[in-house]
């Protein structure tokens, strides 16, 4: 049959089981930042090729958020798969998206990771508020970066 052969499979057109996983777990991680108050005003926000996952915000804080998942503990907790080059693009995207976003000045702009772990039928959400703290690698002035830790 003519065409038959540029018709994709059905199987072809499937996302890759990671990619549905990924997209379960930011799902899951935006209900959790709602039922704990948050308003989510952005999914996979873009700034140039660098991706935050989401953009929530509770009374006068704006958090960009990273989610983190797991499936086992091979690998480690969720967290600390961020390596550093995934943290200092993190800063660079929520900074310029602070910005974009046209955030007042009186917002503060936190970095936050939230992690899902799928164990079986068992699921975990924590939400790690603060986790990435802005730099002076990613963050200008205006977007108010909280004091050093000690």
């Amino acid at each position: 049959m003519l065409g038959d052969a540029e018709t994709p499979h059905e199987e072809s057109r499937k996302p890759p089981v990671s990619h549905v996983r990924g997209r379960l777990g930011e799902a899951m991680a935006a209900l959790y930042l709602q039922l704990a108050g948050y308003r989510i005003v952005a999914r996979n926000a873009r700034w140039r090729h660098l991706e935050v996952d989401l953009v929530a915000v509770r009374g006068r804080t704006i958090a960009f958020v990273e989610v983190r998942l797991r499936s086992s503990k091979n690998h480690g907790a969720p967290e600390e798969s961020l390596r550093a080059s995934k943290k200092r693009n993190l800063r660079r995207a929520a900074a310029r998206l602070f910005v974009d976003l046209g955030c007042p000045p009186t917002f503060r702009m936190r970095l936050d990771v939230i992690t899902v772990d799928f164990r079986g039928l068992t699921l975990l959400v924590r939400h790690l508020p603060g986790w990435l703290r802005p730099g002076p690698d990613g963050a200008p002035d205006c977007a108010r970066p909280y004091p050093p830790r000690n």
